[in-house]
């Protein structure tokens, strides 16, 4: 039975989907690395190091002003009829243009200390506005996409990734000949395309006819409980690079910045599985499949270690080449910083690819949970480098690549938590 439920799972549709999305993601990829490489050459050291930063900065605002909806809008569009998904999905951009006017206002006020906590200095204010808007425009992505995702159709889900993710930041680099403009252009030009899509593929409805703030309370309730944990990941792989530019150099952050975007591309590959996986597993744990659930699982554990080593292996054996590739200066000491990160990497891919399992099956927001104790732990590790006088980028993040393993650590036990319930 368990076989059969297994193979009906990943009929050739399913499979199709995953195809698709690994093949667009993949695409994604190589876009990304190579627009790092035109960035480099075409905006030298001190452009670098403001793209490297800009993208972290990016990873850290994101999740904290969406306040969990990346989780709950694939958790319960699935679940409704098409009427209810779009009541969901309006409800969902009043949320995220709402949070953005509220994160304006606070930029505002507060411009020049922003400016210095990302960047080390006060000549940053236009560079961390252009990344606030362009993380609202993210977050309409977001909305829009976890829309076609929630209603499985993976094909216009895929091409959306695409283009707003790769196709256009590539085109917009060739029209501008500064990192502030690029991420400028770039925001409007998403943004745009994103209010035209939604226009022409998303029946529009008047506000009057739904209850909106139920809508709201809906996803807010169950996004909120999740959303310190998105915050607390994306400010995990926020530190590092913040402690570079505040205590050390701007080149310097833009290098640890550079690797840990390197560390988020290659778990980016395995993004399609909880891409997919999320609005899947919701509908398994609705429907009490817990069998199917199990076997999954145990599957995904073996390809997340897997791709952990190999990525792994990879850089160990090709960062210098790598580092060359982009033209980073002090290569071999930029390697060093790329080794210690990617230890980390098979930790980070188990819980990358089981947090969707954990989340669909828990109504508590338990991968929050892991989330803050393995940040807390980074915290103290942080604090004892200090105390001692340690105080180093090496040992910084060796700290940050202990605490990654942890949290995959934590992300193993629970899974083994569910496994033992299900079996019971």
């Amino acid at each position: 039975m368990e076989i059969k439920n297994f193979r009906e799972f990943f009929k050739s549709k399913t499979i199709l989907s995953y195809v698709l999305t690994f093949g667009v993601e993949f695409v994604i990829m190589l876009i990304t690395i190579v627009l790092f490489k035109f960035v480099a050459v075409k905006f030298l050291d001190t452009g670098f190091a403001e793209f490297s930063i800009n993208k972290r900065l990016v990873g850290f605002l994101m999740p904290l002003m969406m306040l969990g909806l990346g989780v709950s809008l694939p958790k319960f569009l699935p679940l409704e009829n098409e009427k209810k998904q779009l009541e969901i999905h309006y409800s969902a951009l009043i949320i995220v243009s709402s949070l953005f006017l509220f994160s304006l206002i606070i930029f505002l006020f507060n411009s020049a200390y922003l400016s210095h906590l990302a960047f080390g200095d006060f000549n940053h204010e236009k560079m961390f506005a252009a990344s606030l808007l362009y993380v609202y425009s993210l977050m309409l992505h977001a909305c829009i996409y976890n829309y076609f995702r929630g209603k499985f159709d993976f094909v216009i889900s895929s091409l959306l990734q695409l283009v707003n993710l790769g196709v256009l930041p590539f085109i917009f680099f060739f029209l501008v000949n500064d990192v502030y403009h690029l991420f400028l252009i770039l925001s409007i030009g998403t943004i745009g395309l994103l209010l035209l899509i939604n226009s022409i593929y998303i029946p529009l409805i008047k506000l009057k006819s739904f209850d909106c703030f139920q809508n709201i309370k809906l996803l807010v309730k169950y996004g909120i409980r999740r959303a310190p944990g998105d915050v607390i990941l994306g400010l995990f792989l926020f530190i590092p690079t913040y402690l570079a530019s505040n205590y050390f150099s701007l080149t310097i952050a833009g290098n640890v910045a550079f690797c840990l975007s390197l560390f988020n591309i290659v778990i980016a590959i395995m993004s399609p599985i909880n891409i997919i996986l999320l609005p899947k597993a919701s509908k398994i744990v609705f429907e009490k499949d817990f069998s199917l659930l199990r076997i999954i699982s145990s599957k995904l554990l073996i390809v997340s270690i897997g791709v952990g080593i190999i990525s792994l292996a990879v850089v160990y054996i090709f960062g210098e080449n790598i580092l060359i590739m982009f033209n980073v200066k002090d290569y071999l000491e930029v390697a060093g910083y790329l080794n210690i990160i990617f230890f980390g990497v098979i930790g980070f891919s188990l819980f990358s690819v089981i947090r969707s399992i954990i989340d669909a099956y828990y109504e508590k927001a338990r991968v929050a949970s892991i989330i803050i104790i393995s940040f807390l732990f980074f915290i103290f590790c942080i604090l004892i480098i200090k105390y001692f006088d340690l105080f180093s980028i090496k040992n910084i993040l060796i700290a940050f690549t202990f605490s990654i393993n942890f949290l995959g650590l934590l992300t193993y036990f629970i899974l083994t938590r569910i496994n033992k319930r299900i079996q019971q």
